[in-house]
């Protein structure tokens, strides 16, 4: 009865027998920050080996650079059509109706201060995961003032350029 349950058991195929393949991630600073502390980044890759070290930190330096554009459009500052070579048009409308619907608030806090003071972005850490060869997804953490916000961003890789598909600042 034994040696029947044991004939019953499939092999184990070499596929079974491998060890978990450790996935590439890539660590590293963001530069020009007006903080005293750099703010790091991880980007791990879902991929063997596509990526290297430079051209992570090319794209995340993008990242920082569409964020930080997103930002000054929510304040007013930046018109949303500055966006449409790095973001898809649904995104850019997405962000119109998040600005017009904090316009209220930001209203209310000029009115509080009698100024506008624009404190510059600064990162405080950056996650990514490159999930396939044309998609990375961040999450972010940033300080605009005294105000800590969490972020998250997906772009897609579309015709030779990283284009942002969505934007979710709080």
């Amino acid at each position: 009865m034994t040696e029947q349950k044991i004939e019953e058991l499939e092999p184990v195929t070499p596929f079974m027998m491998r060890r978990p393949e450790t996935l590439p991630s890539f660590d590293g600073v963001i530069p020009l920050q007006s903080s005293s502390e750099p703010a790091r980044y991880r980007v791990v890759s879902c991929l063997s080996r596509t990526f290297n070290a430079e051209q992570v930190h090319e794209l995340v330096m993008h990242v920082c650079r569409v964020t930080c554009v997103a930002v000054e459009i929510l304040r007013r500052r930046q018109p949303s059509r500055i966006l449409a070579k790095f973001a898809e048009p649904e995104c850019i409308e997405r962000l119109e109706y998040m600005r017009s619907l904090l316009s209220d608030y930001m209203e209310e806090l000029a009115v509080l201060h009698k100024r506008h003071i624009y404190p510059p972005v600064e990162f405080v850490w950056l996650n990514g995961v490159l999930t396939s060869e044309c998609k990375l997804d961040i999450s972010l953490g940033m300080r605009v003032g005294a105000q800590t916000h969490v972020g998250g961003l997906v772009f897609e890789r579309k015709r030779g350029r990283w284009v942002c598909m969505m934007v979710d600042i709080g």
